[in-house]
């Protein structure tokens, strides 16, 4: 009956209640912890292909492989939202590397999915993909709710922002967005990371800052010749938001372009990041920002080709 609890209340919470030995209550306390959010992309059009037995299966399967990576970096599985994920690294139990862990567990996940899609072709299941915000910081964590009906869950201002970073997702077609603070705190040589944009995470019109995309990880290995490529590719991204940022938009416009183009040539992928920042940039040279623009995009539409763009 013990192990069974386990399914509903993450089993780490289950254990530090038996060690306790006291009756649970609400009760929250202040930890230093990293954010994971995922959700599959279009998974409302996914689900009106299928029976609910399929749905079932699958689902079961994506939160049976995406929780045991989560618990193999040492994250909790807070809880399954629809088709969403909301997991944190750094509690109950402290994780000294939070966003390390974190992250890494993200990459993973991204590729487990990839095993999941051969395992749903030979089932006749449609394909999936994920979108992933991360996001580290100072939440109040613990045990939420009251005498009778208790959840644990995290809550705060940091507790909401890595649900926004997966929307933005969709804004650049990146499947993963990671805070600055987040960014902060990883070990830079083993990863290729770019800055995507700078953007109002926390409604404040005073406030930018940048979102990155988790390009690859090398984890110790020698670099081959493509992740040195995606890595220069990385960097010329970065010195075209350089050049976004501060106004210079006929030189963000072409390193954009050769970042897409180089894209697409060596890796056969569509860099959606570089073509969106490559119009906007195109845009602002016909319509300048205003003078205490700060390198957020304000418009309500990406500009199309009735802009000139």
């Amino acid at each position: 009956a013990i192990i069974s609890w386990g399914r509903y209340v993450p089993w780490p919470v289950v254990q530090n209640l038996l060690a306790a030995g006291t009756q649970v209550k609400p009760q929250l306390e202040e930890r230093e912890v990293s954010l994971f959010f995922s959700d599959m992309a279009g998974f409302t059009s996914i689900v009106e292909q299928l029976v609910p037995e399929q749905t079932l299966v699958l689902l079961s399967r994506y939160f049976n492989d995406m929780s045991k990576i989560i618990e193999s970096f040492d994250g909790v599985v807070i809880e399954f939202i629809g088709d969403a994920i909301l997991a944190v690294f750094g509690a109950p139990a402290k994780v000294r590397d939070h966003a390390l862990a974190c992250v890494r567990a993200t990459l993973k996940m991204q590729r487990g999915v990839q095993k999941i899609n051969h395992w749903s072709q030979r089932k006749g299941l449609p394909h999936v993909s994920i979108r992933c915000g991360i996001h580290s910081g100072w939440v109040s964590v613990g045990n939420l709710g009251f005498h009778s009906r208790l959840k644990f869950g995290v809550i705060g201002e940091n507790a909401n922002v890595p649900a926004k970073l997966e929307e933005l997702n969709k804004t650049y077609g990146t499947p993963n967005l990671i805070s600055e603070a987040t960014y902060n705190r990883l070990p830079g040589e083993d990863f290729i990371v770019r800055p995507i944009d700078y953007v109002d995470i926390w409604h404040d019109e005073g406030l930018q800052e940048p979102v990155y995309e988790v390009m690859s990880y090398l984890g110790g290995a020698r670099p081959s010749w493509r992740y040195n490529l995606r890595d220069a590719l990385a960097q010329k991204y970065k010195q075209a938001l350089s050049y976004y940022e501060n106004r210079k938009f006929d030189k963000a416009e072409a390193i954009f372009r050769e970042v897409s183009l180089q894209m697409g040539q060596h890796f056969g992928t569509f860099d959606k990041p570089s073509v969106v920042m490559r119009k906007r940039a195109s845009y602002y040279q016909r319509h300048p920002p205003a003078t205490h623009w700060k390198g957020i995009w304000t418009l309500p539409r990406e500009p199309n080709e009735s802009d000139g763009v």
